[in-house]
């Protein structure tokens, strides 16, 4: 057992517990750095001899040790320090280990070859240093290297932006100011489906601009625009050229639930899942204000009713006084039948009732899921998943939370016209493609409105 002492002014404590040496001293070397008190032991019986001794703030355990394994030694933490944070390593466990972790009370799941930085991150995050985690190397090096003179990016590349939003302003309803934000901001996370470290640049634009996607090293921004949608497989994903963005329909939400028409977003071709909602974007619009511009901006008032899909799966909107969602979603238990009606009138009760719902999934899914390359980032912070008793990873903020985040979906998704829309929307087990598929027909009214 080797025990490494340093002074430090969070007195934070970590015990290691991996059979690997070179994990051990890598880990031991990292932490040390940030400050942190760190013991090590090289398998499960050390690790409990050394908890009795030092009490630490947060265990890293491996789930493959000869002897007693993570899974045994975690069982026996619980039972003596109910309360401790444990994040299990791993370099090749199926989802249903995780799971078991997870459900024996893991802080987090972490899988080898072990990233530093979102190692310590979890850490952090473990530890309630949510905030301070935001400060590591990681986001420090996004930030310098993504981060340009705005205005002299905006001044280069504003004629190459597609205006679409605004070319169409048939089937008018109630007019709106157009917004933007009052100053640029920096988001930091990870892509859900990709994995990587995803950030996240929001820059204002002047009015009669629209919304787009830009890569951070690309020249060629894609408007977020039905006309560009490529893939709405567990996402909805933009193009155009060698310019991608993808997951892209939580921070579409929230914008539509602020109203704001331009602005230029620079992303690593994923939009961060932060924690799976919509809330954080809501808080950072909150905390950069957004402002009124000049120019005409009106709604899309709905004068028929228009339908996709079948009797188990459709979705359908027809005229009305305001923007409702009416969703009804029905799995077997443990979600079994839930229903939503959200009328989207004001930014407060879209913060209340819909933007902290977090995206779901099915332990059954979930591997299938990364064997065709999608949840690759899919932590047990970001999403809510759903065993066969219940939820495995967290509490939910609802009673109703999965149709909650189905309501937020069809909210960003339904705003890839540009334009708010007047009308009620019913929608039972509907998703990104049934929504895109709908949108797509209010397109075409569209061009025919402004054909006549």
């Amino acid at each position: 057992m080797n025990v490494i002492a340093k002074k430090t002014q969070n007195q934070y404590s970590i015990l290691i517990i991996d059979d690997e040496e070179a994990i051990r001293k890598t880990l031991t070397s990292v932490f040390q750095d940030e400050g942190y008190l760190v013991e090590s032991a090289s398998d499960g019986e050390k690790g409990l001899a050394a908890l009795s001794k030092v009490k630490p703030s947060l265990v890293l355990l491996d789930i493959w040790m000869p002897g007693m394994d993570g899974i045994e030694t975690l069982k026996r933490i619980r039972e003596e320090f109910p309360d401790l944070p444990v994040i299990m390593i791993s370099g090749h466990a199926t989802i249903a280990t995780a799971t078991e972790a997870m459900k024996l009370g893991a802080a987090d799941f972490i899988e080898k070859p072990l990233d530093l930085s979102s190692t310590l991150e979890s850490a952090r995050r473990s530890l309630g240093m949510l905030d301070e985690a935001k400060q590591e190397s990681g986001y420090r090096q996004f930030a310098e290297n993504c981060v340009d003179q705005s205005e002299n990016f905006k001044n280069r590349k504003i004629e190459a932006l597609n205006p679409i939003v605004f070319a169409d302003r048939s089937l008018a309803g109630r007019s709106f100011p157009q917004r933007t934000l009052k100053s640029s901001a920096l988001l930091y996370g990870q892509g859900l489906h990709s994995g990587k470290k995803s950030g996240l640049i929001l820059e204002p634009l002047p009015e009669n601009s629209g919304i787009h996607f830009i890569g951070v090293s690309e020249t060629t921004a894609v408007p977020a625009h039905v006309n560009f949608v490529e893939s709405t497989g567990f996402a909805t994903t933009v193009r155009l050229g060698k310019t991608q963005a993808g997951t892209i329909e939580h921070l579409m939400s929230a914008l539509h639930a602020y109203g704001i028409t331009n602005l230029l977003i620079k992303c690593n071709g994923e939009v961060p899942v932060m924690d799976g909602s919509a809330i954080e974007f809501c808080s950072l619009f909150d905390d950069i204000g957004v402002e009124d511009q000049n120019g005409e901006w009106f709604e899309i008032e709905i004068k028929e009713k228009l339908t996709v899909g079948n009797d188990s799966e459709f979705i359908t909107i027809e005229p009305a006084d305001s923007f409702t969602i009416d969703y009804t979603l029905s799995y077997p238990e443990p979600l079994g039948h839930q229903h939503m009606v959200f009328t989207l009138n004001d930014v407060d009760s879209y913060k209340q009732e819909i933007a902290p719902a977090r995206t779901f999934g099915f332990v059954k899914d979930i591997e299938w899921l990364q064997s065709q390359g999608l949840a690759l980032g899919g932590r047990f912070d970001n999403f809510v998943l759903f065993g066969e008793e219940g939820t495995i990873n967290c509490e939910l903020r609802f009673e109703n939370e999965p149709v909650r985040h189905k309501v937020l979906d069809a909210i960003g998704d339904l705003f890839l016209l540009g334009r708010r829309i007047r009308g009620k929307v019913t929608a039972r087990m509907s998703g990104h493609s049934d929504n895109i598929a709908l949108l797509s027909k209010i397109r075409d009214k569209l061009k025919e409105a402004a054909q006549n």
